[in-house]
């Protein structure tokens, strides 16, 4: 077992692992998802994602996908916990840039949203590099941006993808008022909203990385909980202790360590905790 894993073994206490797709490999046969139709639909813009592109970029492409498997796990026990504390926000941080955090907010929506009855509303507030639209495959979305700034309302900038019942606020400009925007009444607006008009099971928020920017940290007393990401061989000890020293007021409800390899394959497969 590496640093990286018994410093989040550590941290939590415990681990679960769930198992991806061979990293590169292509998407099974595109049978798409399959969902009822909640009759707010039409309420919010249609987007089409890109399937084409979700194999290689780690993102759950049906719902005969393996991967979906791996994250009903982690969502059963995320679920779990946010239920019995009364928390319905949830930020996916990482202490510094390639954890894979981005990934996991999306196939964790989707795991969500796949359950019926259970819709997640995932925002992109990493005002540094918004990628969610980018790892979908959207074409021009709206940007939470122009809500933070005032140019359209959050019914706007929200779009329902043909994925399971998810709704999505993506973004695809960089800002460098990320804390201004997220510690805004704009953004209480979004949370409300999001769970009493939109009817959000769970917000999941991909946040900038804690180390370097204090976007997130400004965003923590807004939030019921945060997932850690870390990834082994990039995530550093010292870094992964610097976030967690960071979230020390926050409730922290796991922890994730990212592209672990097996012993039981010469193939690259990833690993969560």
């Amino acid at each position: 077992m590496d640093r990286i894993r018994e410093a989040v073994t550590r941290a939590r206490g415990g681990q679960t692992k769930l198992q991806e797709r061979p990293r590169g490999a292509p998407s099974p046969p595109a049978a798409r998802f399959l969902r009822e139709v909640a009759p707010d639909t039409d309420a919010f813009a249609q987007a089409s994602c890109d399937f084409d592109i979700f194999g290689r970029r780690q993102i759950i492409s049906n719902e005969q996908d393996p991967v979906l498997g791996a994250y009903r796990v982690l969502r059963t026990r995320v679920l779990q916990k946010m239920e019995a504390e009364g928390w319905r926000t949830l930020a996916v941080v990482s202490p510094n840039s390639g954890a894979g955090k981005t990934v996991t907010a999306i196939n964790l929506a989707i795991a969500i949203g796949s359950k019926q009855g259970s819709r997640a509303m995932l925002v992109d507030l990493d005002f540094y590099r918004p990628s969610i639209s980018k790892y979908l495959g959207l074409k021009e979305p709206p940007s939470v941006l122009d809500f933070f700034e005032g140019r359209k309302t959050l019914r706007e900038v929200t779009v329902r993808p043909d994925l399971p019942d998810v709704l999505l606020v993506a973004n695809e400009r960089v800002s460098r008022r990320g804390a201004e925007h997220v510690s805004s009444p704009r953004a209480d607006e979004l949370i409300e909203r999001g769970i009493n008009e939109f009817k959000a099971r769970v917000i999941i928020f991909d946040m900038s990385p804690l180390l370097g920017c204090d976007d997130t940290i400004a965003f923590l007393p807004k939030l019921d909980c945060v997932l850690m990401v870390a990834a082994s061989g990039s995530t550093r000890v010292s870094d992964l202790k610097e976030a967690r020293r960071l979230l020390s007021k926050t409730n922290v409800i796991g922890s994730v360590l990212n592209k672990a390899p097996t012993a039981f394959s010469h193939r690259d497969y990833y690993h969560y905790y």
